[in-house]
């Protein structure tokens, strides 16, 4: 997580332009989902926030596992059942190879089962894919989720 200085700053990331607001975190996101609509969703809703930087894109847990370790990202968000490794496989990389990074696990279905799941694998939340928005992942990340 990158914290910003009191002032507005301009950062250069990839050719691509983030305006912080002052004390506003910047956190670097990777999204892990086979569902390239959704991804795409994700994409735009990430790209018109401030407090969130896309940072890689994976169809598959293998993808997804082999980017975390080059880009560092300071939370990642996973669908639970995505191609091998699903998603629960992914947070449990995560939380043993990178404790500062956070991991967030999305699903199509909304029982309640997941998030015990997602919870018991070390996810910070699990967020039904038609509840998500910025707020809900803001919320996630305060730990109101």
């Amino acid at each position: 997580m990158l914290s910003v200085p009191k002032v507005v700053t301009l950062v250069s990331v990839e050719k691509e332009w983030i305006i912080a607001r002052e004390g506003m975190q910047v956190y670097r996101v990777i999204v892990a989902d086979d569902e390239p609509e959704f991804r795409r969703w994700l994409r735009a809703m990430l790209e018109g926030s401030e407090d969130f930087q896309l940072v890689g894109e994976a169809s598959t847990g293998t993808e997804a596992v082999r980017l975390i370790p080059s880009l560092v990202p300071d939370l990642v968000i996973a669908d639970m059942y995505m191609p091998e490794p699903d998603g629960l496989e992914v947070t449990r990389y995560v939380q043993h190879n990178f404790p500062d990074t956070k991991a967030i696990l999305v699903s199509a279905h909304e029982e309640h089962v997941y998030e015990r799941l997602a919870r018991e694998e070390g996810a910070l939340a699990f967020i039904p894919k038609v509840k998500f928005s910025l707020e809900a992942l803001r919320q996630a990340l305060r730990g109101e989720a």
